[in-house]
């Protein structure tokens, strides 16, 4: 989704904003969920997704379309090593503050 289909989107109450980490990956990506929990993830003008390299990356760059808050989805490889067998997802708010 480029970024003027992603700020229309953070500005629809069925779109929330997320930031994806994967623990084998050494970036995040950033877009939105909606509410079927279809993700729409961040890509340039040739729709290649665009990735950051630090967390606050991706939140700067959702801030600067609009988002004030996003959930932050934090993958590991060991989930399933804690109390819940790895059947939940690990979704946490999160927020963004814009920064001048």
């Amino acid at each position: 989704m480029q970024a003027n289909q992603l700020k229309a989107a953070i500005a629809d109450s069925h779109y929330r904003a997320i930031i994806l980490s994967y623990a084998d990956a050494s970036h995040y990506l950033a877009g939105v969920i909606d509410t079927l929990g279809n993700y729409h993830i961040l890509a340039d003008h040739h729709e290649v997704t665009k990735s950051f390299n630090s967390l606050r990356e991706a939140e700067r760059a959702l801030s600067a379309l609009g988002a004030t808050q996003a959930l932050l989805k934090m993958q590991s490889a060991y989930e399933e090593l804690g109390p819940n067998d790895g059947l939940e997802e690990h979704i946490s708010d999160l927020e963004l503050r814009h920064l001048s």
